[in-house]
């Protein structure tokens, strides 16, 4: 697949959790790992492993896929926007979703 289709896939699914706010997760402070297994598994076609932070991020070494990084993006920007609805948890990885 062209990185074009690929990039266009991870901004949709950005836009997608931006969107959602996570709350297909339910409410509680979820790990990280937990966190990509639900995305995974909702956003299946949006989540491609073969294309890596690296290839995308041009200043990145991070050979983790880039949805992945994509993830966390949106945690962050929503943890920025709304801090009641998804904000950093109590341990480290972790992220508490929902008020």
């Amino acid at each position: 697949m062209e990185d074009g289709t690929q990039l266009k896939k991870v901004r949709e699914l950005y836009s997608k959790l931006v969107e959602v706010q996570f709350g297909f997760m339910g409410k509680g402070e979820f790990c990280l790992q937990k966190i990509y297994f639900a995305v995974k598994e909702k956003y299946s076609c949006l989540c491609d492993d073969s294309f890596i932070c690296c290839e995308c991020c041009k200043s990145s070494r991070d050979h983790t896929p880039e949805w992945q990084h994509r993830v966390r993006t949106a945690l962050g920007s929503l943890n920025r926007r709304f801090k009641r609805n998804v904000r950093k948890g109590y341990n480290r990885s972790c992220w508490i979703i929902g008020k």
